[in-house]
């Protein structure tokens, strides 16, 4: 219900004002070549590389993962998000922990720590872009001050807390469990549960090859997606045309797409509505993109991302012989 509703009201936001003659004029007259390679790269790409990260965290758990099942799943895990959000973190580890029999409680624990390595990287990414566009975006959202005060606090905390649970993994199992004995008895077991699973997911973070290894295919990862982002300006004739040459374009793409992350932490399905008002309000008020251009770019490269994780989900989804029931009904036991 909640979802149903972000959705309307940011679809709203978006479309709101817009001319929508102009619109359909733009997506009528669009060529999606540029949109299918951009998001091409950010579905298969992007998945293939997170899914061999996925292979790294899983290394303490069990070694060699085969990539198919790797990649097979994370499709799964997407496509599921798209359709029921967060409903694909749940199932991901279900689905993997079938396939090559190990604890599901251990996977489900390497993707609470990919998470968490994903925010980490966000937050970095968006620092990075505060510090090159700082006056451009002040200008455009005078609050935003206030917002990189309380991400940079954030993202300190976060960073002290995962240092000290590698350095003191016990101790830190202590005080989360003096918090949590305030809870019902039943929650209290479960929370503590998730964290010494969470705690054996770090485990991989301790082994310095290992470290190494997920830190690069994080970069390659986010590289994966800022191209993602970049390529489809062509087809919309958008910040490529100025002068400024691909570094730029680069830049202005990866201010969009730290922006468009902050989209898809609000639980709207397949993040539809928040992408869409993002993706306009960073082009018109950042680049000074027409309203109808940049609400095209959003909704073709939002369709076209959300059709091919739908197709390849589908295709594996039939491949494994899944039955839906079954994985609502391990989504529901979660």
């Amino acid at each position: 219900m909640i979802s149903t509703l972000l959705l309307a009201l940011f679809l709203y936001l978006a479309f709101r004002n817009v001319n929508l003659s102009e619109l359909a004029l733009i997506l009528k007259t669009t060529n999606y070549l540029y949109v299918f390679l951009g998001m091409s790269i950010g579905v298969f790409g992007g998945s293939a590389i997170r899914a061999v990260r996925w292979g790294v965290l899983l290394e303490p758990v069990k070694k060699d993962i085969g990539f198919r099942n790797l990649f097979a799943t994370t499709i799964i895990g997407y496509m599921l998000n798209n359709l029921f959000p967060r409903s694909g973190e749940v199932v991901r580890p279900y689905i993997l922990g079938k396939h090559e029999n190990i604890s599901r409680a251990s996977a489900f624990a390497t993707i609470i720590v990919e998470r968490i390595i994903d925010t980490v990287m966000f937050l970095l990414m968006f620092a990075v872009a505060l510090i090159y566009f700082k006056d451009r975006i002040t200008n455009a959202i005078p609050q935003i001050e206030s917002a990189v005060i309380i991400l940079s606090a954030a993202i300190i905390l976060m960073l002290i807390w995962i240092v000290f649970m590698l350095w003191k993994p016990e101790l830190s199992l202590k005080i989360v469990k003096i918090f949590t004995g305030i809870l019902p008895a039943k929650l209290h077991e479960k929370v503590d549960n998730i964290f010494t699973s969470l705690l054996s997911g770090f485990d991989v973070l301790r082994k310095p090859a290992l470290f190494f290894r997920i830190a690069l295919y994080s970069v390659l990862l986010w590289a994966a997606y800022l191209i993602s982002t970049y390529i489809p300006f062509y087809s919309f004739n958008i910040l490529v045309n100025d002068g400024t040459g691909l570094m730029r374009g680069l830049w202005d793409a990866n201010l969009l797409l730290v922006l468009i992350n902050v989209a898809m932490f609000i639980p709207s399905p397949a993040a539809t509505g928040p992408y869409h008002y993002i993706c306009k309000v960073t082009l018109v008020n950042m680049f000074a993109i027409s309203e109808a251009s940049a609400l095209g770019y959003g909704t073709a490269t939002h369709a076209m991302s959300f059709l091919l994780y739908l197709v390849l989900g589908i295709y594996y989804f039939i491949k494994f012989n899944y039955k839906l029931s079954e994985i609502k009904e391990q989504t529901s036991a979660s």
